[in-house]
């Protein structure tokens, strides 16, 4: 799921950027890409013949501390069932332009940052049909049902950036960090089930042994 909300975010950047600026080239201006290995998705072979892109990078992920609450139990007629709350994340993402062109870098990170300042939450109901089916996973467990996530830009430190840039091990580019809060990705284990309680009995004196 963590997949699918990425994807989304990349395929409403990709239309907005080609309908508003029109299209440059036969590939997308924007992707999942890891920067260490230069493995791009989805597409890594159109991608990897050009880093005239935008790529999007998974550095970081945090658990939503607001929402550990521990489950409260449902009663049913079959008894009392209990189920893990949703995994709450909240996701830090690297935006960063990778064009041969310093300025040009520059112009498609600038692009990209107002846009997702203009659209900052997203739902299944203001994304298109598109951005939730075009390279979304196959299984549909891995797919995003009711969501509701923001993308906040986010501002590192000094000594953050010059860290993270040196675990990464990669060139310093115009980059911008964004955090995503809060992905919810629910449970896919069975419910468990209580038997009801039909009979109560009541200690009294005589039932306790000396």
């Amino acid at each position: 799921m963590i997949a699918h909300a990425l994807t989304i975010i990349v395929n409403e950047l990709n239309h907005h950027l080609t309908e508003t600026y029109g299209s440059n080239g036969n590939h997308a201006p924007a992707g999942l890409r890891n920067l260490c290995s230069e493995q791009r998705l989805p597409e890594s072979g159109v991608e990897s013949a050009t880093q005239e892109c935008l790529n999007l990078t998974l550095v970081n992920i945090q658990q939503e501390s607001t929402f550990r609450n521990a489950p409260l139990p449902v009663r049913e007629s079959s008894g009392t069932l209990y189920q893990s709350d949703p995994l709450s994340l909240n996701l830090l993402i690297l935006l960063t332009a990778t064009h041969a062109s310093y300025s040009e870098a520059l112009l498609m990170l600038g692009r990209a940052m107002q846009f997702f300042h203009t659209k900052s939450a997203f739902t299944e109901h203001n994304v298109s049909h598109e951005s939730l089916t075009q390279y979304a996973p196959e299984n549909g467990l891995d797919k995003l049902g009711e969501f509701k996530f923001n993308l906040a830009l986010h501002s590192p430190t000094v000594e953050e950036n010059h860290q993270l840039w040196a675990t990464l091990k990669s060139a310093l580019v115009p980059s911008a960090w964004y955090k995503l809060g809060v992905l919810h990705l629910p449970t896919n284990t069975p419910k468990a089930n209580t038997l009801p309680i039909l009979e109560r009995r009541m200690i009294i004196n005589k039932d306790i042994k000396s």
